[in-house]
């Protein structure tokens, strides 16, 4: 299960509207959308070297009361296959992601789907 933490300037709260948050936490060019987009590029790592355009967010979740939260991303990608010289272009596909908010420690918890495949050291051989 691919996952990451981000301490952002400020928490999600009971107003917030989940989509636009995210959407701003996640801003291209920014190291945290650059984050993400390293983590889901290892979840489709095996549909060739993937490389992400562009991503928005929908089916998005969050219960103040207890921290937590889900959300998909829904993403332009395309796949490059370097020994057959081809690239291909995909458009909606998607990741899903989980969350959990520390107050204490002011931080965000985020986590692919644990029934991604991860890489195992039996790769190496």
């Amino acid at each position: 299960m691919n996952s990451f933490t981000i301490k952002p300037k400020h928490l999600p709260s009971t107003d917030t509207h989940l989509s636009s948050y995210l959407a701003e936490l996640f801003k291209a060019g920014s190291g945290n959308f650059d984050q993400l987009r390293y983590e889901i590029q290892r979840e489709y790592r095996f549909s060739g070297s993937p490389d992400i355009s562009g991503m928005h967010f929908d089916r998005t979740k969050f219960d103040p009361v207890t921290g937590k939260g889900s959300f998909r991303v829904v993403l332009s990608m395309s796949f490059t296959f370097g020994c057959e010289d081809v690239r291909v272009d995909k458009e909606d596909q998607t990741s899903e992601w989980t969350f959990t908010v520390d107050q204490y420690a002011g931080v965000i918890n985020f986590y692919g789907s644990p029934f991604i495949d991860s890489r195992s050291t039996a790769d190496e051989f």
